[in-house]
């Protein structure tokens, strides 16, 4: 018999990338979305996936990461102007889960970075239909 669990305040949630492979949609044109507008002129003739080397910087380690998505985390997520009083919570959800290199993320942890809402209802928002059929953003559940 399975145990079901029940996400709370301390349940982690990420960006679920093979929604988005499985559903034959493109994560990327969303993310791009997001880009601050020195990114988008960056990529303005960006067809198709973009990857570059990264390197750790207290590892050396080197990792092929995608283009956008650093973008978004070393650049766009820096800016002042990148999660606002007026940012929709989902879209502020789905920014900082990107940007925070698809580190998994409590509604506790997620609520601290936004600064919108409290924890248990940036919980419902995060179970919610938007944050699973717009975003692809599903709970860690073990």
């Amino acid at each position: 018999m399975t145990k079901l669990v029940r996400p709370d305040e301390n349940t982690k949630f990420r960006v679920d990338y093979g929604w988005w492979a499985e559903r034959g949609r493109d994560v990327r044109v969303l993310i791009r979305e997001q880009l601050c507008p020195d990114c988008i002129a960056r990529f303005e003739g960006y067809t198709d996936n973009q990857d570059i080397d990264w390197v750790d910087p207290s590892t050396g380690e080197v990792t092929v990461v995608d283009g956008l998505r650093y973008s978004l985390r070393e650049c766009c997520s820096r800016k002042e102007d990148y999660l606002t009083r007026t940012t929709p919570v989902a879209t502020a959800v789905f920014r900082v889960l990107v940007a925070d290199g698809d580190t998994p993320l409590s509604a506790a942890e997620i609520q601290e970075r936004i600064g919108k809402s409290d924890p248990k209802t940036l919980l419902r928002i995060l179970l919610g239909q938007e944050m699973r059929t717009h975003y692809g953003v599903r709970p860690i559940l073990e």
